[in-house]
């Protein structure tokens, strides 16, 4: 065997040897026992009822404190109930009582315009042309089939615009829109999304005495 040869047969056998100490050495990172805060991040209406956030170490329930980093936007139980109060963010930390801290967060969506209950109708509705203060809101629970919005009656010629939250519908943003001749609009959404839904009215001409309804359906 040459000087040439030897010389690359000693540093194939370095490369091998390396890479079965790197080999031997690898152990993959454990993470059955993770203190973990649940749910890591939330988005939710102000006002709305209070959401439970659990800590666990592993499968099993930690023993912690809990606090809020901003009390005026939620506030947190010491057993980790949350109840969002106004709009902002906040962290809800964990703390064992060895120090270890884990922190999720919520974000708190303002509400905007006048609550309207399902199957009531709000009756006079109209104004002048230009007018932005026609705007509406219903909460749809978990787990409903369908939202149907009307706007009926009356005189002039007033458009509908529906859209879920956080943001208000505009002319320009939407998720459906209705603007017939004359008062006969309706949005309908099947299986609508949990959460707050708005309802905007545009006077495209003047007019008075239309009634709107919104009807969340089992």
């Amino acid at each position: 065997m040459n000087l040439r040869s030897a010389a690359r047969l000693s540093g194939l056998v370095l490369v091998l040897g390396a890479l079965g100490c790197a080999d031997e050495g690898y152990k993959p990172t454990d993470l059955s026992n993770q203190f973990v805060v649940t749910p890591a991040f939330v988005g939710i209406d102000e006002g709305l009822p209070p959401i439970q956030f659990t800590a666990t170490q592993g499968s099993t329930p930690a023993t912690v404190t809990w606090e809020s980093s901003n009390i005026a936007v939620a506030t947190v139980s010491s057993t980790g109930l949350v109840s969002p109060l106004n709009d902002g963010f906040a962290a809800i930390t964990a703390t064992q009582s060895n120090g270890k801290k884990k922190s999720a967060s919520i974000t708190v969506n303002a509400l905007f315009g006048t609550p309207i209950t399902s199957g009531v109708p709000v009756t006079g509705i109209g104004g002048a042309v230009g007018i932005t203060t026609l705007l509406y809101r219903i909460y749809v629970p978990t787990g409903k089939t369908n939202l149907n919005v009307t706007l009926a009656g009356g005189t002039g010629d007033l458009d509908l615009y529906v859209q879920r939250g956080p943001n208000p519908p505009t002319t320009a943003a939407f998720g459906c829109r209705s603007w017939n001749a004359g008062n006969g609009e309706n949005c309908a959404f099947a299986n609508p999304t949990s959460g707050t839904w708005y309802v905007f009215i545009d006077v495209y001409t003047a007019g008075t005495g239309a009634t709107l309804t919104a009807t969340v359906t089992p």
